[in-house]
């Protein structure tokens, strides 16, 4: 009965794309559940020549942004012209989407186009870049209420790269709250968000605190997360949400009972399942899942 729905589903979505100047259903179906992503440029550029109103061909560009950067990470690492020249194109395709109307989306892919691109010039690079990427996250996440997995990874990943004060603004616990706060608002049914559970694995096996020391800084954190009301800054402190009493969704018991290090080994143990439990994975899903097997055989 599922696979029955599932294909009406599918059947809807490309019937629709047939019929329609612009379907972002369609779009956001090649892009995630095929990642088709030379259809999804091919379809996108067919509808943006037909667009009319400045909120359609907005909502075009900034889905163009996304494709040509993802197209951009798909290159060679030793390809730094080519990456380059996506991530510049990536950005270029948000800051026109910006321009006929200002949306989450397009100031995400934006900040994302510009940090990308930071990584591969080299930190200095970064740093430079890191004040402007920052106030585009926190447009998505401030100004537009958007509570987005997405700009909470890209938060995530700029704190835990950064130096710290006074060189930067970088800070390891904000990092892992943003990273916390990403995995805890995940999309259900737009892949395995294989990803995130390595990051924040990763972050918390550098971090490394024991158990004691992180049910007494949880509950420190809980007293800010409480008094804060901007979400950027208020989910700084998103791991100690709820003290020392949380239990996340992978686990049976809470995070206090544990290190960061036990944690780590965790999360990863639940993506590997994830992956395995999963019909069809997509070739980046498996990538990604020989890169935590192998990460597993490190730690553990």
């Amino acid at each position: 009965m599922k696979k029955n729905c599932f294909a009406l589903i599918l059947l809807f979505i490309v019937s629709s794309a047939l019929f329609a100047a612009f379907n972002p259903a369609y779009s956001d179906y090649l892009f995630y559940t095929l990642e088709d992503y030379e259809a999804d440029e091919e379809y996108l550029a067919q509808a943006l020549s037909s667009a009319e109103s400045n909120s359609e061909k907005s909502s075009i560009l900034w889905r163009q942004s996304r494709n040509i950067l993802t197209q951009g990470d798909g290159l060679d690492k030793n390809d730094k012209e080519g990456r380059f020249a996506k991530y510049e194109e990536a950005e270029a395709l948000a800051i026109k989407s910006i321009e006929l109307e200002p949306n989450a989306d397009a100031y995400h892919w934006k900040s994302s186009a510009v940090g990308r691109w930071g990584q591969t010039k080299g930190p200095l690079n970064s740093l430079s870049k890191a004040p402007a990427m920052l106030e585009d996250v926190k447009m998505v996440v401030d100004t537009f209420g958007y509570d987005y997995t997405d700009a909470w990874y890209v938060l995530g990943i700029l704190y835990n790269q950064l130096p710290g004060w006074p060189i930067s603004f970088g800070d390891t616990n904000a990092a892992i709250s943003y990273m916390r706060k990403s995995l805890d608002t995940r999309i259900i049914g737009r892949g395995l968000f294989l990803t995130l559970y390595q990051e924040l694995s990763d972050q918390l096996y550098d971090r490394n605190w024991d158990a004691k020391k992180r049910a007494k800084e949880f509950d420190k954190m809980k007293k800010s997360y409480d008094k804060e009301s901007l979400p950027s800054e208020k989910m700084k402190y998103y791991e100690g949400s709820e003290g020392s009493s949380k239990v996340p969704f992978y686990s049976t018991v809470p995070l206090s009972k544990m290190s960061d290090r036990q944690e780590a080994v965790m999360l990863l143990r639940y993506a590997e399942a994830l992956y395995k439990a999963k019909e069809n994975p997509l070739e980046s899903e498996t990538e990604k899942y020989n890169e935590i097997v192998a990460r597993l055989g490190e730690i553990t």
